[in-house]
């Protein structure tokens, strides 16, 4: 669909880019195909009609949509390749959206290649074995990163899970060494394709947040809440240009909480990151079992709480 000059798609490009915007663009990592079908009234049976999530998405004023490749490192099954490529095309001629697609970054890789354990202590021990496969995987990722790029994507989001609540799980000394140089040449990799690059982990990152910062990649999704991440706290020890994403539990919407108790919670978690590049998104996307009602009057008074704090300054 052509690009109109202030589309949902021209949004998140100009955040991405390191440009605040009047109003933050909406968008989850990923909307679990069951909750579409729940919502929609569809059988769980059956293949999803993208059709049925395109008007979810306008639904709610998503500005983005992630096609995922990768179901994690640890999911007994992972996504068609080619059925999900046939995804990236719809969104790009049937929507205005803009287009992620969700890949494995290099610790997600060792650990699908290996195993969780044997990657932990791979990359703890400076392992050649490791260094060669990581390698050939960032010239891999670049055959690929062109594959999805003709497909339609315009951003990439690495998904690497990298720590747990207290910290990463491999002794930042040992990533900065066997992790870091390889997840910096797949983010440039991709950059020299024109794909924006987000990088998303769980857990708590603030011991290697100036690593990751230094990998030049264009946003950061996750800022997992229950980890000590916030976006207040992202923001002070960020540059001004990068795109932050993230920090909400929707886990909350299970309370019921009504529409004011929502936008105080927003007003709070929103107000300090306004003046610099945001996506409003949950820090892990949506599940199945979430009410449709309480989605509705989040993304609602997401772009109100937004739109009112912004006018304010």
């Amino acid at each position: 669909m052509p690009d109109q000059p202030h589309s949902p798609r021209e949004r998140v490009r100009q955040v991405l880019a390191g440009l605040p915007t009047p109003r933050p663009p909406l968008g989850e990592l990923i909307i679990d195909d069951d909750l579409v079908r729940d919502l929609a009234g569809l059988p769980l049976d059956k293949p999803l009609p993208l059709a049925a999530k395109r008007a979810l998405l306008k639904r709610w004023g998503h500005d983005l949509v992630t096609v995922a490749f990768s179901s994690g490192w640890g999911a007994p099954v992972q996504p068609d390749p080619k059925e999900r490529l046939d995804r990236l095309r719809f969104w790009a001629e049937e929507s205005d959206l803009f287009l992620f697609a969700l890949v494995d970054g290099p610790f997600s890789m060792a650990a699908r290649a290996w195993s969780w354990d044997q990657a932990l202590i791979r990359f703890s021990q400076r392992d050649r074995e490791l260094e060669a496969f990581l390698a050939d995987g960032v010239i891999e990722m670049s055959e690929w990163f062109a594959a999805l790029a003709d497909a339609g994507a315009e951003g990439i989001i690495l998904g690497d899970d990298i720590a747990y609540r207290r910290g990463p799980y491999v002794n930042p000394r040992h990533l900065r060494a066997a992790y870091f140089p390889f997840l910096t040449l797949v983010t440039a990799t991709a950059q020299d394709l024109g794909l924006a690059v987000v990088f998303h982990s769980d857990g708590n990152l603030w011991p290697v947040w100036e690593d990751v910062l230094q990998t030049g990649v264009d946003g950061i999704h996750g800022l997992d809440p229950y980890a000590s991440m916030s976006l207040a706290l992202a923001r002070q020890r960020s540059p001004d240009s990068l795109c932050l994403w993230g920090n909400l539990d929707v886990g909350w919407l299970m309370n019921l909480p009504d529409r004011g108790q929502i936008r105080a919670h927003l007003a709070t978690l929103l107000g300090p990151a306004l003046s610099a590049p945001l996506i409003f998104g949950s820090s892990s996307g949506l599940h199945a079992g979430l009410p449709l009602e309480a989605l509705d009057a989040l993304y609602a008074e997401a772009a109100a709480v937004a739109s009112l704090t912004m006018d304010d300054d």
